[in-house]
């Protein structure tokens, strides 16, 4: 094995999402304002004389986007697709937190580095899966369209967000929840005008992130999954407002500042709700 890159791939939170309407390839067009976080996973890339994808959590069936990512760039320059990839998984699976989506352009950004090659790896990575062009941009912020492939990158805020994330135990299958999805549900892309212009007005806060963190998937979530219509009335029942990222089930709260989150994840933990402190778009 030769020379290897490590590189850091961070989770993300849809703050806001709207689902525009059905596109003829059967995806849906979204509108969505994206942030990363602090927690992340560890990617190390190195050239190898096959293609070998470890993870320290076991992913399930079908290819790693890890894997697809590797052969995508390969094939967009021509070579085969030989590297070998670890990953140190900390970002919980089928959370709708994009940790495959973030190590896939981790790969994408050190095999850049390790092929010595040039190309355009948003372009690779919208042929990878839809949240990878986010992460492959690299800003910390942006409002993102169509099928994921538009990334327009947002000023970061002038103060770190300071968010509790909340995760029930359960998985939630993308697919299943786009599924629910009725025609009246589409469409609240105000919401997500509304965060993008604060972001852009340096005037974002918590309590922007409360009237503006709306996400159309909230109710077919919630009609998959019960408990992330249990967790956030539970929470609520406290005070808390807790928002849903991507199809779910991972919940989110503003709070104010490290102190306010830190008394937030204290009350939601007293009422059996597990929540980290978290810093968005830093």
């Amino acid at each position: 094995m030769g020379r290897s890159i490590t590189v850091t791939a961070p989770a993300k939170l849809n703050l806001a999402l709207a689902v525009m309407g059905k596109r003829p390839d059967g995806y849906h067009d979204l509108l969505s304002v994206f942030a990363t976080l602090d927690l992340a996973d560890d990617v190390r890339v190195a050239r190898h004389r096959t293609l070998e994808v470890r993870n320290t959590l076991d992913i399930g069936g079908g290819e790693d986007l890890a894997a697809r990512a590797v052969r995508e760039l390969a094939s967009e320059i021509g070579r085969e697709p030989q590297a070998f990839v670890r990953i140190r998984k900390r970002i919980p699976i089928a959370a709708g937190l994009g940790g495959g989506s973030s190590d896939a352009a981790a790969v994408l950004r050190a095999l850049a580095t390790l092929w010595e090659v040039e190309a355009d790896l948003v372009a690779v990575a919208a042929r990878v899966g839809s949240d990878v062009p986010f992460f492959v941009a690299g800003g910390p912020v942006a409002l993102v369209s169509g099928r994921g492939e538009v990334v327009t990158a947002l000023p970061a805020p002038r103060e770190p967000l300071h968010l509790v994330v909340l995760r029930p135990p359960v998985r939630l299958r993308t697919a299943e929840v786009f599924g629910e999805l009725r025609p009246g549900e589409m469409g609240h892309s105000e919401h997500v005008s509304a965060l993008a212009g604060a972001f852009r007005d340096g005037t974002v806060t918590a309590e922007t992130l409360r009237e503006h963190g709306w996400n159309d998937l909230l109710a077919p979530a919630e009609r998959r999954c019960e408990a992330i219509a249990t967790w956030r009335a539970t929470a609520a029942a406290r005070g808390i407002a807790l928002s849903l990222t991507g199809s779910g089930p991972t919940l989110f709260a503003a709070a104010d500042d490290r102190r306010d989150a830190l008394r937030i994840a204290r009350i939601l933990r007293r009422a059996g709700l597990r929540g980290h402190p978290q810093i968005a778009a830093a």
